[in-house]
């Protein structure tokens, strides 16, 4: 019996297993959406404005001069954010606005350094609400900070993934454990730090919570059968929903940005709790790494949850697939290389360069648009609680829809029109007409279907990447194109606003003509569905347009050669 068919069996047997790995696992996106959101809503603008005055030369707070004192003329202070109004004495006693302050207030290179305003009354409705955004007042020449303090801990979730390959030689659970809580211990420090640099830092330290989702991932793809692992890959995002949409509730009914991660801390501590004691390590991942003893030891205990124990006898745990690799993979395939990490080998294979180099391509494309979307406020709608209210309300859907597609168009072209939807919505959006005036409208029914379609194509190719990678390489190969997807996260958060300085209408257009070409670069994987994952890189099929018949072909000797020039000139790394 091979694995696959005894992790099948288990599957069908007891489902209940594969519910609660499911679940549990999903914890981990709930508190990537929990981390993004709350915080993206909590640094959103709140309606200011200036809270001190010029008077005859000297600094007054405006509630003093606004009560001690009339004005000759009619202003509103509304219109001044970054400056102070400038007021001169009239020989009647009244105040009367300077040429200067009246000719505006928005805080402009040439304002006079005294005019210069240092003080804010933020008017948030309701009045009770305080948000990161005024504490921190982030305002005028500290307005960057609305968007830094996401892009740091996306710069922390992005330098976190080079950890990551530790998966596969500590194991699955081991780092998967450790980052969650390194996560939640942060969480909890910043309910109650006060300083902004050190929120800053640990906001960073957060972002070193990442890679147990995309263990989470492998882990849910090793553990369940090919039948199984496109529902439970999808739906496995089913709580990053709840926590995103909830996002908006949380943000919007808990006035207090420190009591919503005290509400954050409390939801995601309770699922963390249950990962020592009831996760298992991937016993496919022990089974490679010659662990027979224990992996047969967390086989045993699933199949006696699921109720076929006797399954066990059918399957050889001392010579499988899994242990004993097949005869055309070269023996040097186990030699260590780069920090012992990817055999030499797999550098001059055609096939795996290209397979890593398209899933690449893709995570960091959709990644880069999925999350310029999601942090853009008014994307959809001008209102930003109903704007991620919205947008996490679409995701179920999305996932839903993913689930179906993956086992019944299959995982490619699943991935391929998504992605390809989304370009050509993006190219089109910007064209669109619109009216400030009205919430509602036609350019928002467009928006809301590029967020679902690359929601969708988010979902399929998390399951997609982890497929068609080898299981020996999975974790590095899988790690190296999150890497990549991470850095697209850290330009999420502030590129948008600096390509439309050159051009209103570059973010969408950008967004979209890499998103067709990620979408055509996904020609040359090959469908994973109904089909066994690769052990190795010797297992893996070859990469091609399916249109070339001779491609192929071509592909094969250019990978044969390459590999013999390799063994032949390249020398083993000491390290």
């Amino acid at each position: 019996m091979l694995y696959e068919d005894l992790l099948t069996h288990i599957s069908k047997s007891g489902p209940a297993y594969r519910w609660i790995i499911t679940v549990l696992i999903a914890f981990l996106s709930m508190k990537s959406a929990f981390d993004m959101f709350v915080l993206n809503l909590a640094t959103a603008s709140v309606p200011y404005h200036c809270a001190e005055a010029l008077v005859d030369g000297a600094v007054q707070p405006w509630s003093e001069v606004l009560a001690n004192n009339t004005f000759a003329t009619n202003f509103s202070i509304n219109d001044f954010t970054c400056q102070r109004p400038k007021f001169v004495r009239g020989l009647d006693g009244s105040l009367h606005m300077a040429m200067a302050s009246a000719a505006g207030g928005n805080g402009s290179t040439a304002t006079p350094k005294e005019e210069v305003c240092g003080a804010w009354t933020f008017r948030p409705d309701p009045p009770e609400r305080w948000t990161m955004f005024m504490e921190y007042e982030m305002v005028c020449d500290r307005k960057y900070l609305m968007d830094r303090m996401q892009t740091v801990m996306q710069f922390g979730i992005c330098l976190s993934t080079i950890f990551g390959p530790l998966g596969d030689i500590l194991g699955r659970k081991p780092l998967l454990v450790a980052f969650c809580y390194l996560d939640l211990t942060c969480n909890i420090a910043v309910i109650f730090v006060r300083n902004l640099t050190l929120q800053m830092v640990l906001r960073f330290c957060m972002g070193f919570g990442a890679p147990a989702v995309l263990i989470g991932i492998i882990l849910i793809t090793e553990l369940v059968a090919e039948d199984y692992r496109g529902i439970h890959g999808n739906l496995v995002w089913t709580l990053w929903v709840f926590a995103y949409s909830g996002s908006a509730a949380i943000s919007y009914f808990i006035y207090n940005w420190r009591i919503q991660m005290v509400v954050v801390v409390l939801i995601i501590g309770a699922g963390y709790a249950t990962y020592i004691p009831v996760l298992p390590e991937s016993p496919r991942w022990l089974l490679t790494r010659g662990k027979t003893k224990r992996a047969k030891k967390i086989l045993k205990e699933v199949s006696k949850y699921s109720g076929c124990k006797e399954v066990l006898n059918e399957f050889n745990f001392e010579h499988n697939e899994l242990v004993d690799p097949p005869e055309h993979t070269n023996e040097r395939e186990e030699q260590s290389c780069i920090f012992k990490f990817i055999p030499r080998e797999n550098l001059c294979r055609l096939d795996y360069l290209v397979t890593v180099g398209v899933v690449t391509f893709n995570f960091f494309t959709v990644s880069l648009v999925y999350f310029a979307l999601s942090f853009k406020r008014d994307f959809i709608t001008n209102n930003p609680y109903l704007n991620v209210l919205i947008s996490g309300l679409l995701e179920l859907p999305a996932y839903i829809l993913a689930w179906q597609l993956t086992n019944r168009a299959g995982r490619k072209y699943t991935c391929l029109g998504t992605m390809a939807f989304c370009g050509v919505g993006l190219i089109i959006l910007p064209y669109v007409p619109t009216d400030p005036e009205v919430v509602f409208q036609g350019s928002s029914v467009l928006a809301i279907a590029i967020k679902f379609s690359v929601t969708v194509a988010f979902s399929v190719l998390a399951v997609y990447g982890s497929e068609v990678l080898p299981t020996k390489v999975r974790s590095c190969s899988f790690f190296f194109a999150c890497f990549l997807m991470r850095s697209a996260q850290i330009l999420a958060p502030e590129l948008g606003g600096a390509l439309a300085q050159w051009y209103i209408h570059l973010p969408y257009l950008l967004y979209g003509v890499i998103s067709v070409l990620a979408s055509l670069a996904i020609l040359l994987l090959p469908e994973t569905k109904d089909k066994p994952m690769p052990n190795t890189v010797a297992e893996m099929e070859q990469v091609g347009c399916p249109c070339c018949v001779s491609g192929s072909d071509e592909a094969e000797r250019q990978g044969a050669s390459a590999g013999e020039a390799c063994g032949e000139e390249m020398k083993p790394l000491r390290v």
